[in-house]
């Protein structure tokens, strides 16, 4: 008797298997886990397989075992990384964690590969905690015999001047913009009387004569502070400037130990303003104007590996599988604007609830506050 032909639904299923089928094997295969979960399970419970972690060579000779870690301190600086933001991309790569950052400074302090660190800047500033993270690490590489080099990218500002003060020097290259030693407690806004809130608190459009009432429900004294139906109390003023006063002296200790500074012309002359490679040398943020190049050669002349004998590398990372590297891309695209929009979120919760060492500029213009 003749067999019936493969209906066209029993194909579609036939090929959706195939292709399932073929994405698993190739996810287990690249992930290093095919082979040995069996021996895994029986030798204790299956334990989970580490990735190797690699770096890349950015710059220099490849063949060196000279290797001059480049750390990055891109963006705003927050503090930890959230824990599902640790997949395989983030909307937002212009961002850093500052213990991150100091977990490659620790990491590059007991490498005896890494013979110096030139720290990678470009930030407007962000959180305190995060800069401190960043200078522990610092420290740490310094204490190492190693030497540690910011090099300024077009901007250091705030927290990228409290997380770099501690490097032996710090070089901005043509153009940049460094300074801004203060800090920022937020904007704290108040409706006077509103009549109406078009599309919502955060939406739309505030009418402010007559009419709309808000009920605060809560207890302990100024446990409403922020509520922008009311005025801030002189009182709840008074403590909110003494919070911001006492992290800006704590800047200001930290950058005049760090960087021999004057502290009295950093309160009544510099301030918080930011300067150009010219003003920043005169008043002392940065010892010299150099190019990205110029600087690698300062650095590895520092750490006694000069003529060619060196590499610039990246801290290691885990090295993804064609199959993660596929599929993250895949969810990249899928999640578009929906994820970026959801890390900005959290990026401006973190910078605008509590004070930061960035400028009220550059707040507004990454959250429009």
């Amino acid at each position: 008797m003749t067999e019936r032909p493969p209906l066209l639904g029993d194909l579609i299923r036939m090929v959706i298997k195939m292709i399932v089928g073929g994405i698993v094997v190739i996810g287990l295969v690249s992930c290093g886990v095919m082979t040995v979960a069996g021996a895994g399970a029986a030798a204790g419970g299956g334990a989970k397989i580490a990735k190797p972690k690699v770096s890349e060579t950015l710059y220099g000779n490849e063949e060196s075992d000279n290797s001059i870690l480049q750390v990055d301190i891109k963006g705003p600086i927050l503090t930890h990384r959230s824990k599902d933001e640790t997949n395989f991309f983030s909307a937002i790569s212009a961002v850093t964690y500052g213990y991150e950052v100091k977990e490659q400074l620790l990491d590059a302090a007991k490498d005896d590969k890494v013979k110096a660190v030139m720290l990678f800047v470009t930030t407007p500033g962000g959180s305190i905690v995060g800069s401190q993270a960043i200078h522990d690490g610092v420290l740490a590489v310094k204490a190492a015999g190693k030497p540690v080099v910011a090099y300024v990218d077009t901007i250091s500002a705030s927290g990228g001047v409290w997380s770099t003060a501690g490097a032996d020097k710090i070089f901005a290259d043509y153009g940049s913009l460094i300074g801004s030693v203060g800090v920022n407690f937020g904007n704290w806004l108040h409706y006077d009387d509103p009549v109406a809130l078009d599309g919502g608190l955060f939406g739309g459009g505030v009418t402010t004569r007559g009419g709309v009432k808000a009920s605060f429900v809560g207890a302990g004294l100024g446990k409403d502070l922020g509520n922008p139906f009311r005025a801030m109390t002189e009182r709840e003023q008074t403590l909110l400037n003494e919070t911001a006063d006492y992290f800006y002296q704590m800047f200001l200790d930290h950058v005049v130990k760090h960087r021999n500074m004057d502290r009295q012309k950093l309160v009544d002359d510099y301030g918080a303003m930011i300067f150009g490679n010219a003003g920043a040398q005169a008043r002392g943020y940065i010892d010299g104007t150099k190019s990205f190049q110029e600087t690698l050669a300062f650095i590895a002349e520092s750490a006694g590996v000069t003529g060619d004998d060196w590499k610039l590398v990246s801290p290691p990372e885990e090295k993804l599988s064609p199959f993660e590297q596929m599929f993250g891309a895949s969810l990249e695209a899928i999640s578009g604007d929906r994820g970026l929009i959801t890390q900005t979120a959290r990026v401006c919760d973190e910078l605008t609830s509590r004070p930061v060492v960035m400028s009220a500029q550059a707040l507004a213009d990454l959250c429009g506050a």
